[in-house]
C-alpha cells in the first residue's frame, strides 16, 4: 500500500482494496484519495473489521472523479454491484410490497412489489407483509372491493366465491352501481390515508338511524363494517402517530452485533417495522452503519420527507439521496416532538427485543453445532451445513435439491434445484447426479452433508465424494422411523454406530427443522414443474420442437389424436423437419402410448 500511495493523487474519487487474486475487499469514497488511502497505514487507529481487511491487502486501485458528490454516487454504485465483504453490506431481501387501487371504474385493492400502472393510487411501503394482509383483509370485509384482475373481471359471467362469503360487491356482474362503489372506494381511501374519524361517526350515525326507522338488516350490516374499521385502526400498535411521512431508524448494539429498527409512517399511518443485523461491527460503527443503511436501502427506493435517527448520520447520505430522487430530504437526530420522540422510543426498544433474541439463538446454535461435532464425531464444528432431498413419482418430474445453511439460518440464494424430467426413480442416483453438478461450481464446501436418507444415501452420498476426491467433507443421513413420525429420526455415519435421540432432544429438533425445510422446498419445486406439465400439450413437450415448429404442427395436425397417429412419412414431409427429428418426435410419441 505504501508503494501505491505515490502514484495516487490528492483529488476526489474512488478506491478499491484487492486481495492476492485481484477479488475487491473493500470500496471507499473520498475528497482527497491520497490521504483518505494513507489513513490505512495506521493500523492501530482502524476498527477490527477494517484491520482484518489491511492484512488482505495486496493493491488498490482508484478511480478519479470531478467532484466529491461523483465519488459518492460512483461508490454506492460499486458497493450496490460488486458487494465487497469487508462494507457494510445490506442484506438483499424481497422487494417491499404496497397495496394499490387500480385506474377502473370499479378499482381493485391489490398487493403489488413492482410493475405498477399510472394511475394507480399506491399505498406503501408495507414492511410487515402480515401487516400489508391484514389491513388488506379489513378493507375486503369492510367495503366489499374486487380482488381479481381485469382480464378475470371482463371474463365474470357469475358471482365468484368472494360474493358469497362477503368480501367482493361482485361489480363484474352488475350487483353493484358504479355510484355506490366509488363510495366504498373513498370509505378504503380514508382508512388507507389514516382519515377514517369522520367516516366512522357517519356509518354511526346511519347505523342508529336504520335502526330507529326498524331496518335491522341495513342496521346490522353497518355495525359489521364499523368493526372491521376499527379491526383495521387497531393493528396500528404505535400511538401519537405523526401525520407527515416519516422513517424511524433506530440502532442498538451488543454482542459484536449491530440491530437496525426501521419503522415507515406514511400519511399517518404506520406501515410496520423490519430489523436488519450487522455482525462483525463494533459499537463506535453504528453511525455508520446507520448511515450506510440509509443509503443503500433507499437506492431504488423514494424517500420520505424525514428521518428520525437515534445516532447522527453522515451529512453525505442527504445529499446522496437528494441527488437519486430529486426530492428534499430531512434528518433529525434530536427530535422535539412528542410523536416523533414517542416513534423513536418504540424503534429503540424492538430494536433491543430483536436483538436479544438475534443472539440468543446464535448462542443456542453454537451449542448444538458444537454438539453436533462430539456426538457425530466430525471433522470440524458444522457451521455451513448443506441438505439434499430428492422429490418424484414412479421417476416422473424428477427433482433434487441442495439447500445451504449458514449457522442454522436458511440461505436461499445459496440453495439450488435440479430438475431432471423422467428418471427410474432411483434416489441414489438422483442423490448422485446432484453432488457431481453441485461440487462441479467454484463454491465455497459446506462443513456437513446432512442426506434425507439411511445408511445406503450416505454410503452413495461418500463414494461420490471419494470419486470427486473431497472425502473430507462429513456426510450425515437421518433417516425416519417405520412409521415416518417425527422424533424417531436415526442417523447414520459411515463405519459409525446408528444415533437415536430422545423427541425431545434440542439437537434433535434442530436437525429435523433443517431436513423439514430442504424436504419443503424441494417438494414446492416438485409441484411446480408438476403443476406445468398438466396444463402442457403434447405439442409443447415435443422434444426439439420451439414455438415455431410448434405453430408448423398445429397447423398440419388439427388435435392431438392426429398428431399421434402421424406415420414416420408424415412428419418427414413436414418443411423444417429434418430426418433425425422426425425420428425423435416419432419415438417420443410412441412412448405416449405405450
Amino acid at each position: 500500500m505504501t508503494k501505491a500511495l505515490a502514484n495516487i493523487p490528492d483529488l476526489p474519487g474512488v478506491y478499491e482494496m484487492l486481495d492476492a487474486k485481484g477479488a475487491i475487499l473493500y470500496v471507499g469514497k473520498a475528497k482527497r484519495l491520497n490521504r483518505r488511502v494513507f489513513s490505512y497505514t495506521r493500523v492501530s487507529a482502524l476498527c477490527l473489521r477494517l484491520q482484518r481487511m489491511v492484512s488482505k491487502i495486496h493493491s488498490v486501485q482508484y478511480t478519479v472523479t470531478h467532484n466529491e458528490l461523483e465519488a459518492l454516487l460512483l461508490e454506492l454504485h460499486k458497493i450496490q454491484k460488486k458487494k465487497p465483504p469487508f462494507n457494510i453490506l445490506l442484506k438483499e431481501g424481497r422487494a417491499l410490497a404496497y397495496l394499490t387501487l387500480s385506474a377502473h371504474p370499479f378499482p381493485a385493492l391489490t398487493a403489488k412489489r413492482t410493475n405498477f400502472i399510472e394511475g394507480e393510487k399506491i399505498f406503501g411501503p408495507f414492511l410487515n407483509r402480515d401487516l400489508l394482509e391484514t389491513t388488506k383483509t379489513y378493507i375486503y370485509k369492510a367495503f366489499q372491493l374486487r380482488s381479481c384482475s381485469d382480464r378475470v373481471f371482463s371474463a365474470r359471467k357469475r358471482p365468484c366465491l368472494q360474493y358469497y362469503i362477503k368480501s367482493c360487491s361482485a361489480p363484474c356482474v352488475q350487483k353493484i352501481t358504479v355510484s355506490e362503489y366509488k363510495k366504498a372506494v373513498d370509505g378504503a381511501l380514508q382508512i388507507l390515508k389514516g382519515k377514517s374519524d369522520a367516516l366512522e361517526n357517519s356509518l354511526l350515525q346511519d347505523m342508529k338511524s336504520a335502526s330507529a326507522q326498524h331496518l335491522y338488516e341495513k342496521a346490522a350490516l353497518l355495525r359489521d363494517r364499523l368493526r372491521w374499521i376499527h379491526q383495521a385502526k387497531t393493528t396500528q400498535s404505535v400511538t401519537h402517530i405523526p401525520k407527515e411521512d416519516v422513517d424511524v431508524v433506530a440502532g442498538v448494539f451488543a454482542h459484536g452485533v449491530t440491530c437496525l429498527q426501521l419503522c415507515c409512517f406514511r400519511q399517518g399511518m404506520n406501515y410496520g417495522g423490519q430489523h436488519f443485523f450487522f455482525p462483525g461491527t463494533t459499537e463506535p460503527e453504528v453511525s455508520e452503519v446507520l448511515s450506510e443503511f440509509i443509503r443503500q436501502f433507499y437506492f431504488h427506493m423514494k424517500p420520505p420527507k424525514e428521518f428520525v435517527v437515534s445516532h447522527v448520520c453522515s451529512p453525505d447520505v442527504v445529499e446522496t439521496l437528494q441527488h437519486l430522487h430529486q426530492v428534499t430530504v430531512k434528518i433529525t437526530h434530536l427530535p422535539q416532538e412528542e410523536a416523533q420522540l414517542n416513534i423513536l422510543a418504540h424503534a429503540n426498544l424492538n430494536a433491543r427485543h430483536a436483538l436479544q433474541q438475534y443472539v440468543q439463538a446464535k448462542e443456542e446454535v453454537d451449542v448444538l453445532v458444537q454438539r453436533m461435532k462430539t456426538t457425530f464425531e466430525l471433522n470440524t464444528v458444522p457451521r455451513c451445513i448443506e441438505v439434499y432431498d430428492n422429490s418424484h413419482v414412479q421417476g416422473h418430474h424428477s427433482c433434487a435439491g441442495m439447500v445451504s445453511f449458514e449457522d442454522g439460518l436458511w440461505q436461499p440464494k445459496n440453495s439450488k434445484i435440479l430438475f431432471m424430467g423422467k428418471t427410474v426413480g432411483n434416489d441414489h442416483a438422483l442423490l448422485k447426479e446432484m453432488l457431481i453438478r453441485r461440487f462441479s461450481r467454484a463454491l465455497p464446501h459446506p462443513d456437513l452433508l446432512l442426506v434425507d436418507g439411511g445408511i445406503g444415501h450416505v454410503s452413495s452420498a461418500y463414494a461420490t465424494l471419494c470419486d470427486l476426491n473431497l472425502q473430507h467433507i462429513d456426510v450425515l443421513g437421518i433417516a425416519k422411523g417405520p412409521q415416518h413420525r417425527d422424533g424417531q429420526e436415526t442417523f447414520y455415519r459411515k463405519n459409525q454406530p446408528p444415533v437415536q435421540f430422545s423427541d425431545t432432544d434440542p439437537l434433535l429438533h434442530f436437525l429435523q427443522r433443517l431436513r423439514n425445510k430442504a424436504h419443503q422446498y424441494v417438494i414446492q419445486a416438485y409441484r411446480r414443474t408438476h403443476r406445468r406439465s398438466m396444463v402442457r400439450s403434447i405439442f409443447e413437450q415435443l422434444p426439439g420442437i420451439g414455438p415455431v415448429r410448434q405453430q408448423k404442427l398445429r397447423c398440419i395436425f388439427q388435435d392431438t389424436e392426429a398428431l399421434k397417429n402421424a406415420s414416420l412419412e408424415d412428419l418427414k414431409a413436414i418443411p423444417g423437419f429434418s430426418k433425425k427429428l422426425a425420428e425423435k418426435v416419432y419415438n417420443f410419441l410412441n412412448t405416449l402410448d405405450s
